[in-house]
């Protein structure tokens, strides 16, 4: 079974705690460092991308980590 319209990140954004709730840093001129971290809640990943059920909307740009 295929998704369609996912909207998906990089692994490498993704940013785990010790509870592994995901976070992604995202540019943010205010914050510190010229980035800010929001919490997203996570789908599926292949392992190279992971799908972003919530936390981001298909604008926004992520940076790597």
């Amino acid at each position: 079974m295929k998704k369609e319209n996912v909207l998906m990140a990089p692994e490498g954004a993704m940013i785990y705690d010790k509870d592994r709730k995901a976070q992604v840093e995202i540019p943010d001129a205010k914050g510190p460092n010229g980035k800010k971290k929001v919490d997203v809640k996570l789908g599926i990943s292949n392992g190279v991308k992971t799908e972003i059920l919530a936390g981001l909307n298909e604008k926004q740009q992520v940076i790597l980590q």
